[in-house]
Parts: structure tokens; C-alpha cells; sequence
């Protein structure tokens, strides 16, 4: 298994064209008027009635626009077919956040991308305020890809590798990656227990799936692994936001260094969907800093 952080391996749309339409561009349905965003990399929330009885709230297309914003901090104006698009998905879904992974794209930050070869077409419609790499805590990319080609309102990509699809409000076209053969840890770059290290033994779950965890001993001893129990914590509005404690099988083990370990947890029928990691204390009684697990989901 290789660990990548997402923030370095950014990959853009507008490649890779496997099938172009000749349709009119739709006019995007109207949704309710509100929007909660997520910008990932600029690790910013909003939450906006951009629309109320049919009139735009300048302030609120503003915040819109500030949480859209370039990395290197340059905004530009979105195209307001491309926020009530994104409206639409989220209603459609009844997601609780639409994660923004790329919005708009400076000409000098498109182009620091092309020179590092990371694919970035030179008229991107980024660079433009008329395209989002998006991103649902709780919907399978391929569900939400399927969605936004149907709606015809203009481009929808796919991008499995790093979980979020692309669309934009350009002429209607639709393309997309193969699935990716190796997994991708994302998270694990901020555990902050150096010694111990807990990865889930897959990306995605279902309700009422068994999680298996393997904990790793990555110190210079021997030393005792006696956790029964663990946090789990899920990401909501911007932050890691709620916590509950769980029981789990396994544990109260001493382990070499190097060696490995597993722990399990059945997840409940009732849980909500959205994105998790655990939280474990490898030793209560040691003081030792709790390790966090590689983040995971679960979805409908």
C-alpha cells in the first residue's frame, strides 16, 4: 500500500475526453437557494442562502467566491450556472457538504501546474470561475458522476484515483479515468503518534460492514498494546466535529517492533454516512498520545 497525501498529487480535468455530445447545454435546474461548501485545500466553510424569492445576495455570491478562490489567494467571479449546479447536486442528494478540491485556478497557478506536468490544460475552464473538481463525504464518485452527466448542463469527469469527479458549465462532454488498481491512504500524515500506526483495511464502507484495523508497533521496543475500546470521530462542517466511543474486538497484545495486530468493529446499521477516522490510545496507562487511523467512509 502506498500513502499519498491528495494535496500532492492534484490532478486536472479537462484530458482525456472519451465521449463528446452535441446537446444543448441545459440551463441548471434551480435548487433551494442555500449551499454548504468545503474548500479542502484552503481547509475553509461556508455556509450561504446565495438566493431567496428568486433574487441574488450579493454578499453571500461573494462568500462564494472567496471560498472558490485560487491557492495562490486570487479570486474570480463564478458562473452563477455553475453555483446553482452545484445547489442542485447537493439537494438532489441531500449532502451535507459539497468539498470544493478545485474551483477557480489563477492563469499563473494553472501554469506553475502544466510546469509541473501535472496535466493541466493551458484554457482551462478553472482559470475561467466556470469549473469545480467536487467531492460527497457520503456518495460513491461513480453515483455522482452518473448524476452530472445527466443533467447536460456541460463537462463531468471522473477521477476515481482521488475520489472526486469534475464538472463545469462549457459545452456538454463527459470523459473519464479507469479505476486505479494500487489504494491510496488519505489522513495518515496527521497521526501524530510516531511510534504506533492504525490503517483500515479498506477505503469505503457499507453499513453493517465488519472494519478491520491493523496496528503496527513502529517504536524501538517491545511494547504493549492494551486498547479495547477506541474513538471514532467524523468530519462535519469543516472540522473533525463528532465523536463517539466504540467498542472493539482485539487488543491486549504485546508486540514486537514491526509487528502487527488487528482490531475490528462492526459498524451499525444506524450509522450516518459521511467521512471517519478512529482515534486509538495504544497505552491509557503510559500516557501515550493517541494514534489516528487513515481516513475512511461510509456511503449509501
Amino acid at each position: 500500500m502506498k500513502t499519498l497525501n491528495i494535496i500532492s498529487f492534484f490532478v486536472v480535468c479537462l484530458f482525456s475526453f472519451t465521449s463528446l455530445s452535441a446537446d444543448t447545454v441545459k440551463t441548471p435546474k434551480k435548487g433551494d437557494g442555500r449551499l454548504s461548501l468545503f474548500s479542502y485545500h484552503l481547509k475553509e466553510y461556508i455556509e450561504v442562502e446565495y438566493r431567496n424569492d428568486g433574487k441574488y445576495d450579493k454578499e453571500a455570491l461573494a462568500k462564494i467566491e472567496n471560498v472558490f478562490r485560487s491557492r495562490d489567494g486570487k479570486s474570480h467571479k463564478i458562473d452563477i450556472n455553475l453555483i446553482e449546479m452545484l445547489d442542485q447536486i447537493q439537494d438532489h442528494f441531500n449532502a451535507e457538504t459539497v468539498e470544493i478540491i478545485s474551483g477557480y485556478r489563477s492563469k499563473a497557478f494553472n501554469n506553475m501546474l502544466r510546469a509541473d506536468g501535472r496535466g493541466a490544460a493551458s484554457e482551462s475552464l478553472h482559470t475561467k470561475g466556470l469549473a469545480a473538481d467536487i467531492h460527497l463525504d457520503e456518495i460513491h464518485e461513480e453515483e455522482l458522476f452518473d448524476y452530472a452527466k445527466s443533467l447536460k448542463i456541460g463537462g463531468a469527469g471522473l477521477y476515481p484515483r482521488y475520489a472526486f469527479i469534475h464538472v463545469d458549465t462549457g459545452p456538454v462532454r463527459t470523459w473519464g479515468e479507469k479505476a486505479w488498481p494500487k489504494r491510496i491512504l488519505v489522513g495518515t500524515e496527521n497521526n501524530p503518534n510516531l511510534t504506533w500506526t492504525a490503517v483500515t483495511d479498506k477505503n469505503i464502507y457499507d453499513r453493517g460492514n465488519s472494519l478491520d484495523v491493523v496496528i503496527t508497533n513502529n517504536g524501538y521496543e517491545k511494547q504493549k498494546f492494551t486498547t479495547k475500546s477506541m474513538w471514532l470521530e467524523r468530519f462535519k462542517k469543516g472540522r473533525w466535529s463528532e465523536h463517539e466511543r466504540i467498542q472493539v474486538r482485539g487488543g491486549g497484545k504485546r508486540l514486537n517492533v514491526g509487528e502487527k495486530t488487528n482490531v475490528g468493529w462492526t459498524i451499525p446499521h444506524t450509522q450516518s454516512y459521511g467521512k471517519y477516522r478512529l482515534v486509538i490510545f495504544p497505552n491509557k496507562s503510559k500516557g501515550d498520545s493517541p494514534m489516528y487511523s487513515n481516513e475512511f467512509y461510509i456511503k449509501k
